[in-house]
């Protein structure tokens, strides 16, 4: 397995991961958000197995008003249903965590469906904790 930066050809690969989390993106759009994380503050790594993208995670970092230090963000983070509890995610977890210590993180956070139990429990045995509430409110 290998873990690299997103590329445009991965545009299909991850349309499909995607799906699997429940949103449903044109190849354009997902083209559009590989582009997007390649700017200050954003990345998109891939972990690919046979030439095939079988996970990513979307990160994001930036500073926060109330401390000096920056905060990373996971926005979104798949597994292949096919590939999972194979080490995987634990391997693109890791690598992210190195990546925003890099870049002057002190904390990680990470948001995720009320539904997904098991993905709360992958989290909560890497030391992550639950520490508030998240709010939405759809304005479009």
């Amino acid at each position: 397995m290998v873990i690299r930066n997103a590329r445009e050809n991965d545009a299909l690969f991850l349309k499909h991961l995607l799906v699997q989390l429940g949103y449903s993106l044109d190849e354009e759009e997902i083209l559009q958000g590989i582009t997007q994380h390649r700017q200050e503050g954003y990345h998109l790594l891939v972990a690919e197995i046979d030439q095939e993208v079988v996970g990513f995670i979307a990160l994001h970092w930036f500073d926060l008003f109330h401390t000096r230090r920056k905060l990373g963000r996971i926005s979104a983070f798949c597994v292949d249903e096919r590939f999972r509890s194979q080490g995987i995610g634990l391997k693109l977890l890791k690598e992210t965590e190195i990546f925003f210590k890099l870049r002057g993180c002190s904390r990680i956070e990470v948001t995720s469906n009320s539904k997904r139990t098991l993905t709360h429990q992958f989290y909560l045995n890497r030391g992550y904790t639950e520490d508030s509430r998240r709010f939405l409110k759809s304005i479009s």
